[in-house]
C-alpha cells in the first residue's frame, strides 16, 4: 500500500543519508561500468531531492508483511 508524505527536512535528511550509504557501498567495489552507472544515477537522485521544495508530496510504499 502506498501513501503520500510531505517532504520535511527530517525526511529529506533520511533520504539523502540512504543515498550516501549506497554510494559508500559502491565505493568499496571495483569501478566497472555498472558501478559507475549506479553512482551517476544516485548522484542525479540526490540532486533531485536537494532541489525539491519542503512540503513536496513524496510517495511512500508501506510493507504490511
Amino acid at each position: 500500500m502506498s501513501y503520500y508524505k510531505p517532504l520535511t527536512p527530517k525526511l529529506r535528511s533520511e533520504i539523502l543519508d540512504s543515498i550516501n550509504s549506497q554510494v559508500n557501498d559502491l565505493n568499496t567495489c571495483q569501478m566497472t561500468a555498472f558501478v559507475s552507472a549506479q553512482k551517476i544515477g544516485l548522484n542525479a537522485l540526490e540532486n533531485l531531492f536537494r532541489a525539491l521544495p519542503d512540503g513536496y508530496p513524496i510517495p511512500i510504499e508501506r510493507n504490511d508483511k
